[in-house]
């Protein structure tokens, strides 16, 4: 998943554990704003908010957020340890919802294999 290279990027690395996706949450409102971006800033917060919650609960080590964009479209990447590739199951009081919603939220959604581990991506805009 390549942007234009006038594109700008920000990475952030947000420890494990408990506020790591709180963290994650204010960095992408403040590069969003920086961008000057002009879709929905809450659907890429929450988008960001369940791929990094997804890291603490199911992956191994810590999360790398990246977002590539601008004004008018925003790829989030968030990579880790882990090789185990996220998928719809079914949802329920233990939870299930995060990949649905990324799916309803986003133009589209992928995972990329990186070393031992993956990238989730997706893209808004």
């Amino acid at each position: 998943m390549e942007f234009p290279v006038t594109d700008q990027v920000a990475d952030f690395g947000p420890p494990t554990g408990s506020g790591s996706a709180a963290l994650a949450r204010d960095f992408t409102r403040r590069t969003l704003t920086g961008w000057s971006y002009r879709g929905d800033h809450d659907d890429v917060v929450l988008v960001v908010s369940e791929l990094v919650a997804n890291v603490d609960r199911h992956a191994v080590g810590p999360a790398v957020l990246r977002l590539t964009g601008g004004p008018d479209r925003v790829l989030v990447e968030v990579s880790d340890g882990s090789p185990a590739v996220p998928w719809m199951r079914p949802h329920g009081t233990d939870g299930g919802w995060g990949i649905p919603l990324i799916d309803r939220l986003t133009l589209r959604w992928g995972v990329t294999p990186h070393g031992r581990g993956k990238v989730v991506w997706c893209e808004l805009g």
